[in-house]
């Protein structure tokens, strides 16, 4: 199987490495999920991309990559196609309160491709904890952050533009990826987690949120996916709703750590990992 390319030691520094943390990102963990991938001969999708630090880790020859944020999808679409640009743009933007709310409150729809993207990477960087959360508008509203760190590495940007040439990057719902998939192909799914309490509510990444109805609704088209000869792996909270939403799929537990939450002692977690096959390593 071809898939996933054989992982090589290098010293290449940010060799599989996204350029972004992303609040529930897998950067932690992607070498485990990779390990207890399937042996698959088809396409490897990503319909909640993020960060996409299972996709930098594992290489995929061919893969696709979505998610409903439309700003981070323009992010990595601006990054594969000319990351000196992106590079030169935050090489402009000052790590200030005062210039951090210019671009909090900037409209969007006014900027460039290269622009968005900047400011995509600024705001990942520079507010509290580097989460991504939106109003019911679509508006940006986590507050400064005032971390002194450089906004990217450019080992880092320049080998995950090179991972990203030739990948496919869309704006959608996860339903389409899962409707187009192909007997053979991959999907990782790490959807938005199920609420656990206090800080782990990430379900406002986009305007139009994420709901219990919507993990059902990735339920149902999981199912439809497995009939249809799909491997499937999900990553979700540990909670009795999740294990019932997904009741039926193996399940497995993940040890993990919620850097969120501002209490340390109770950065401690689990996730759980669903898969429609049985992994030869455990996650």
């Amino acid at each position: 199987m071809a898939s996933i390319r054989p992982q090589t030691t290098s010293s290449t520094r940010g060799e599989g490495r996204s350029f972004l943390k992303w609040a529930g990102g897998k950067s932690r963990y992607a070498d485990q999920l990779i390990k207890a991938a399937p042996a698959y001969d088809g396409c490897y999708w990503e319909p909640f991309m993020g960060s996409a630090a299972v996709f930098f880790e594992g290489k995929p020859t061919k893969a696709v990559l979505s998610d409903a944020n439309p700003d981070l999808v323009v992010c990595f679409c601006a990054v594969a196609r000319d990351p000196e640009a992106v590079m030169a743009q935050l090489d402009t933007m000052p790590n200030t309160r005062e210039y951090f709310e210019v671009i909090r409150r900037q409209d969007v729809e006014n900027l460039s491709e290269i622009q968005c993207a900047a400011r995509v990477i600024y705001l990942n960087k520079t507010s509290f904890r580097g989460l991504w959360r939106v109003n019911k508008k679509g508006q940006y509203n986590v507050p400064y952050g005032n971390y002194d760190r450089p906004y990217y590495n450019r080992d880092t940007l320049l080998l995950a533009s090179r991972a990203l040439n030739g990948v496919e990057v869309r704006h959608g719902d996860f339903a389409e990826s899962l409707k187009k998939a192909s007997a053979g192909d991959w999907i990782y799914l790490d959807p938005p987690y199920i609420p656990e309490g206090g800080f782990s509510d990430f379900k406002r990444y986009t305007s139009g949120q994420f709901h219990e109805a919507d993990h059902q609704r990735l339920a149902e088209a999981m199912w439809d996916a497995d009939r249809r000869g799909i491997f499937l792996m999900l990553t979700n909270s540990d909670t009795d709703t999740t294990r019932t939403i997904f009741k039926g799929f193996n399940v497995r537990r993940m040890a993990t750590r919620r850097d969120i939450n501002l209490q340390s002692a109770k950065r401690g977690s689990w996730d759980l990992v669903f898969t429609n096959y049985e992994p030869k390593t455990e996650p």
